[in-house]
């Protein structure tokens, strides 16, 4: 049974949004940096929680594989340790709405492209026969 513990629930994933589901997570507590307070693995979802012990700044490390890695600090209160309610911290990784709109605007443009380089290819085909 844990008692006057405040649960710390983050989400992470990929610049895409698809969560890094099964990620390595290392978390490290705010007077040891070397030695990792909790490990653990990310749920399919790409959310962990923990429950920490102390007031202060925990550092947050998440294991995506293929070199993706997530890391980041929580800050957390002597307040928020008693409450137990869940913290959840805003995914580092989500990418903002006016890159997403780059990206498929440059994929649409991509796909127009190289439909216009088939296209011509048939045509020149078409010509020499």
């Amino acid at each position: 049974m844990v008692e006057n513990s405040a649960a710390v629930t983050f989400k992470s994933g990929f610049s895409n949004g698809s969560p890094i589901a099964y990620g390595e997570v290392l978390i490290y507590a705010p007077d040891n940096a070397d030695i990792e307070f909790q490990n653990g693995r990310t749920d399919r979802n790409g959310i962990f929680s923990f429950l920490p012990d102390k007031p202060g700044i925990w550092k947050i490390e998440v294991d995506g594989g293929l070199g993706h890695k997530l890391i980041f600090t929580v800050n957390v209160a002597e307040s928020e340790k008693k409450d137990l309610t869940a913290q959840t911290i805003k995914d580092p990784l989500q990418a903002s709405m006016s890159i997403k709109v780059l990206l498929g605007i440059s994929l649409i443009f991509n796909l127009c492209l190289a439909a216009s380089y088939i296209r011509k290819k048939k045509i020149r085909r078409l010509h020499k026969d």
